[in-house]
């Protein structure tokens, strides 16, 4: 905990998204008291997406964010919030129209983790 997904479209796969990804796992540690040493991002470039009215030239952010049973609702959209903050930033310099979401979710009783080695 906290799983975590950042996706994106191809336009976006030249960008080195570890120093965001980093962001996160800080923000997810300050807002939502999550341990670092739990913080796990995955990195996925989508090679097929339809977006809107299927323009090839929009592109694609976004980012879902799963917590342990436990958070308040306020700790949860304060995340999502400074997740949006943290991927907007990073896309300051992006050129052309960029759809951007941030989703904060509670990961259910069935959320097993074992840690090898």
């Amino acid at each position: 905990m906290p799983q975590i997904t950042l996706e994106y479209t191809r336009h976006l796969a030249d960008a080195d998204w570890t120093p965001v990804a980093l962001e996160i796992h800080q923000a997810a540690v300050e807002i939502a008291g999550a341990a670092l040493s739990a913080c796990k991002t995955r990195l996925i470039a989508l090679d097929h997406v339809v977006i809107a009215d299927g323009a090839p030239e929009t592109a694609m952010l976004a980012c879902r964010v799963g917590l342990m049973l436990g958070r308040t609702p306020q700790q949860k959209s304060a995340l999502s919030e400074k997740v949006l903050e943290i991927l907007t930033a990073a896309l300051a310099r992006t050129a052309g129209k960029v759809e951007v979401s941030a989703e904060v979710f509670e990961l259910n009783e069935t959320y097993r983790k074992a840690t090898l080695g």
